[in-house]
């Protein structure tokens, strides 16, 4: 009789370690598990390149050994401000907001942030666009900037159409004290 509550007692012991090494094996295939948001899938990448694009709604990668990134699905938004001088010598900023269909990832390419690189080239585009045009035709409707950039295709390390264009402004900059070019 001496031997019977000690052996519960361990019993016990066995059963608290078993469920503590339970809910820690379950923490560490918790963390290993990615979920994506809406409007996203998962990309694994092994230094930077990716190796696996997660199409389902979940994924796993090693800590340490594979990252698991974001890469939007469908149409993103982009809102970009640009100054620059227009064809006609003044200087302008404007505001837009994009909808841009972005390409999905291929695997092995190097993962670069697509909203980023789409940002930048926008810039760029909306920039070349200002420039190529005098300051009276900027809004207009059939030589404006939303003519020059709507539907437009970029390509590069990230790619995309652009669906949507809304100039929301065109601001004409004016400087105190510099002589107006025309006399």
């Amino acid at each position: 009789m001496g031997r019977g509550p000690r052996r519960l007692g361990a019993m016990g012991e066995m059963a608290t370690v078993l469920v503590i090494a339970a809910i820690a094996v379950g923490l560490v295939v918790a963390s290993l598990l990615r979920r994506a948001r809406r409007g996203e899938c998962l990309v694994v990448t092994r230094h930077r390149r990716i190796v696996r694009i997660a199409s389902d709604a979940m994924t796993m990668a090693i800590p340490g050994f594979h990252e698991v990134l974001e890469w939007p699905t469908g149409q993103i938004e982009i809102a970009i401000v640009v100054r620059t001088r227009t064809g006609d010598g003044q200087d302008v900023r404007v505001l837009a907001t994009f909808l841009v269909s972005v390409d999905p990832p291929r695997v092995g390419a190097a993962y670069i942030d697509p909203r980023a690189v789409l940002h930048t080239a926008l810039e760029r585009r909306v920039a070349d666009a200002v420039r190529a045009r005098p300051a009276a035709r900027l809004t207009d409707e059939r030589d404006g900037l939303v003519a020059a950039i709507e539907g437009i295709r970029i390509d590069g390390l990230a790619a995309g159409v652009v669906t949507d264009v809304v100039i929301d402004e065109v601001d004409l900059l004016l400087h105190p004290g510099r002589p107006d070019d025309d006399g």
